[in-house]
């Protein structure tokens, strides 16, 4: 092979020509797809964003990878024929090359429309917007991802069809493995259907604040199978579907109050006029704070436990926040300490009355 490369070369003195025109173009190319990246690509991105209309942005932000890549690809190809080579081997590698090259633009073709998914969540506000039909965010995630399955398929199959593959015979093998895979994947349909239940019945969304049997935190991510879950300690646990789907689920973000519900117990020895006043007292206090919904003050003798006489204390404090909910609590719980005191009431605490029988 060398030998036949020296032998073509001599007789063909612009060889060193033709190779270094090669260098240089593909150089010039290269340099061209830097420019376009750094540069050109930054400056139109600020002028789309100005518009109203966000469709070319997000094109343009998806294809800001792909697209300085193409170019360089493009220009490789094009150093390709200046090569010095016997006119055999030039058609051979420019056969190949123009097969790598179609596979190449299916790949960054896909590389841009999946860069550019977001796509999904402008066309479900434009429907919401137009239909009056309500889509969340939840259930754009959800699409975005299925788009992004959808495009990457087509892309294998484009790819496997420029490599001669017998696209029809493999794809029709893909539906009896399929048939094969979902009769023992059961489990994994019944996720795969109950997160479309999650979509559409949407008991939560990204974000809230949920708790389960098992579970409790914040939702990150609804999947095709399972749901992430962060909790308060940070861990991050997977739900799967079906599980949530047969669960209660409590969303605590979508409520707007947190109750407030503790028993008061004073000892036996306290005089009934003493609780009365305490418990008119305590539902004095509660109602007159503007953080408590003042129908829900429930202040009651509840009954008379073992050591105590039980007051039921009960309120809606108006906000879905923990961390205010917290608050408020040692807030009005310090405030029943100042009326215990006022009152002259003790809290009971567990206790045993010994009686000697003398004979």
């Amino acid at each position: 092979m060398f030998d036949t490369l020296r032998t073509y070369w001599t007789e063909n003195p612009g060889s060193l020509l033709r190779l270094g025109g090669a260098v240089v173009l593909f150089a010039v190319v290269y340099l061209i797809s830097r420019l376009v990246r750094h540069k050109l690509l930054p400056w139109a991105q600020k002028r789309v964003d100005r518009r109203k209309n966000r469709l070319p942005g997000i094109l343009l932000k998806g294809f800001s990878k792909p697209l300085p890549v193409l170019i360089w690809v493009l220009g490789l190809y094009a150093a390709l024929f200046f090569l010095p080579l016997p006119d055999a081997w030039l058609d051979e590698l420019l056969r190949w090359a123009l097969r790598l090259l179609r596979i190449a633009l299916i790949g960054l073709l896909a590389w841009g429309l999946i860069g550019s998914s977001d796509i999904a969540p402008m066309m479900v506000q434009n429907v919401q917007g137009k239909l009056d039909v309500e889509v969340d965010k939840t259930a754009a995630a959800f699409i975005n991802k299925i788009l992004k399955i959808v495009v990457i398929c087509f892309a294998v199959v484009m790819v496997l069809g420029e490599m001669n593959f017998d696209v029809n015979g493999l794809l029709a093998g893909f539906g009896l493995a399929g048939l094969t895979v979902s009769l023992a994947a059961k489990e994994s349909a019944t996720n795969l259907f109950s997160g479309l239940i999650l979509i559409t019945e949407k008991p939560f969304s990204l974000g809230d604040w949920i708790q389960t049997g098992t579970v409790e935190g914040s939702v990150e991510d609804i999947g095709f199978r399972s749901t992430r879950v962060r909790t308060l300690d940070g861990s991050l646990v997977t739900v799967p579907n079906s599980q949530l789907c047969a669960d209660n689920i409590v969303n605590a973000t979508q409520r707007t109050l947190r109750m407030l519900r503790f028993t008061l117990g004073v000892t036996y020895d306290t005089p009934r006029a003493t609780i009365e006043s305490l418990m008119e007292e305590l539902r004095t206090m509660l109602s007159a704070r503007e953080d408590v919904d003042s129908s829900t003050v429930r202040v009651r003798l509840t009954g008379f436990s073992a050591s105590s006489i039980d007051i039921l204390v009960q309120c809606a404090v108006k906000t879905p926040d923990l961390a205010v909910f917290l608050a408020t609590q040692e807030q009005i719980n310090l405030e029943i300490l100042d009326i215990m005191q006022r009152q002259g009431a003790e809290f009971a605490f567990p206790s045993q009355t010994v009686y000697m029988k003398q004979e």
